[in-house]
C-alpha cells in the first residue's frame, strides 16, 4: 500500500533547468560561444563538484571560464527571482495525494535557503509533511542517503513509498534505497539504464499521477 511519495525539486516539481539553460545561452553568446546550453549545460546536471570543474577545465577557454560562470550565475539567479516556473500537472498530483491521504516529502539537492523561498513562492512548501535538503546530508545523489534519511524520518517501508526523480543521479539513488521510481525527464533523456531503475516513465507529473491511480492506491 503506498504511504509516501518523495519528490525531487528542480527539474520535477520547478522548470527551473530550462531557466540555467538559456542563461548558459547567454553568458556563452557574451562571449563569442554559441550554444552552451545545448553543449555544456547537459554534461554538468547531476554531477559532483570535482567532475564538474574538469568539464569546465576541459571545454571553457582558461582565460574567460570565471566570468563566463559568474554572468552565468548572475543570469540565472535574476531569472529566478523574478519567476520560478511551475511543472505542469504539480498542483493536479498534490491535490490527489491529500485526497488519498498519501504523505508527501522533498528530497533536493538544492540546500535549504533556496528550496524553502522557491517552493514558499510558488505557494506549494506547507503542503509537505517532510523536507530535506543538500546541505543537511553528507552525500549527493546518487547516493541513496538522502531517501534513506527521508524513509526514516517518515517512517516508512521502501515497499510502501514511491520516488517522482528527472534526473539520472536521482533515478540511481531512488534505485539503491530500494524504492520504486517515476521518472519524469526533463533535459536528459532518459537511457535504457533508468528505465530498468524505474517502473515508469512519465511525460508529465501529470502522467505519474495517473499511473499512482491506476498501479499503486
Amino acid at each position: 500500500m503506498l504511504e509516501l511519495v518523495v519528490f525531487d525539486v528542480d527539474g520535477l516539481m520547478l522548470d527551473t533547468e530550462s531557466v540555467w539553460k538559456e542563461a548558459f545561452d547567454k553568458a556563452g553568446n557574451k562571449y563569442g560561444i554559441s550554444d552552451l546550453g545545448d553543449s555544456l549545460f547537459p554534461l554538468l546536471i547531476g554531477k559532483r563538484l570535482e567532475d564538474e570543474q574538469e568539464l569546465l577545465d576541459r571545454l571553457l577557454p582558461s582565460d574567460i571560464q570565471d566570468q563566463l560562470l559568474n554572468d552565468w550565475r548572475h543570469m540565472g539567479l535574476s531569472s529566478l527571482e523574478k519567476e520560478v516556473p511551475v511543472k505542469p500537472g504539480l498542483i493536479e498530483i498534490l491535490d490527489f495525494l491529500d485526497a488519498h491521504h498519501i504523505k508527501k516529502a522533498v528530497a533536493t539537492t538544492t540546500r535549504r535557503e533556496l528550496t524553502e523561498e522557491r517552493l514558499k513562492r510558488v505557494g506549494v512548501y506547507d503542503r509537505f509533511d517532510y523536507v530535506l535538503c543538500g546541505d543537511e546530508v553528507i552525500n549527493r545523489k546518487p547516493d541513496p542517503e538522502i531517501y534513506l534519511s527521508v524513509l526514516k524520518k517518515m517512517d516508512t517501508d521502501a515497499r510502501n513509498a514511491l520516488v517522482l526523480e528527472d534526473s539520472v543521479v536521482g533515478v540511481e539513488a531512488a534505485y539503491r534505497a530500494g524504492i520504486d521510481c517515476i521518472q519524469v525527464p526533463d533535459i536528459i533523456a532518459p537511457t535504457d539504464v533508468q528505465k530498468k531503475q524505474t517502473v515508469y516513465t512519465a511525460k508529465d507529473l501529470m502522467e505519474a499521477k495517473d499511473y499512482i491511480k491506476e498501479n499503486r492506491v
